[in-house]
């Protein structure tokens, strides 16, 4: 099993872990080619050098559901974005100096949802490094950020993944339009 290491949101705070699936199983990140280090789960903060990918990834990926949207623009969010303690914060996962994905907790993702707080937003992962669990541990380590932080439930919207989602153990609240979008919100409870 490859292991996976994520820093918690104090700075230089590493800890192993094995994250855990919603059966109890541990959660296998898949062979990650020739890689003998760990996949690392940490704050964007800490890792300032991948802002420019994590913002072309972001753009090409959801630009469609912000209509006049730039990388520029996606850049300075991800700047506003980066917290340590308090939301919003962006998490990465790594290896060594390779960006694999990102997954982010922030306090509002639908202005036409205000009710709902916190969300998981941004969750990505490289195309060729998929189907490995590097999303459903970034998933997961937002869920454990969230009850660290009090929060009882946490809320996504999603216009395409909804099965995945659904496989970790997200309930769905609605199905509605955004930005000319059919989406999905789902919720999780926390604690």
């Amino acid at each position: 099993m490859s292991r996976l290491t994520r820093r918690c949101s104090e700075p230089g705070h590493r800890t192993s872990v094995a994250i855990r699936a919603s059966r109890g199983r541990v959660a296998e990140l898949g062979s990650l080619g020739n890689y003998t280090r760990s996949v690392q789960i940490e704050l964007l903060a800490d890792r300032p050098e991948f802002v420019p990918t994590l913002a072309e990834w972001h753009f090409r990926e959801w630009a469609y559901l912000r209509p006049g949207d730039s990388v520029a623009n996606r850049i300075r969010l991800l700047h506003e974005r980066s917290g340590r303690r308090e939301l919003p914060i962006t998490f990465v996962a790594s290896f060594g100096a390779e960006l694999l994905g990102s997954a982010m907790l922030i306090h509002h993702e639908m202005d036409t949802r205000p009710q709902y707080t916190p969300w998981l937003a941004g969750v990505f992962v490289a195309p060729a490094r998929r189907q490995r669990g590097i999303g459903r541990a970034l998933t997961q380590h937002v869920i454990s950020e969230a009850a660290a932080r009090g929060f009882s439930t946490l809320y996504l919207f999603t216009p395409s993944v909804e099965a995945f989602f659904s496989h970790l153990g997200w309930s769905i609240v609605e199905r509605t339009r955004y930005r000319d979008a059919d989406v999905t919100i789902m919720s999780h409870q926390v604690a």
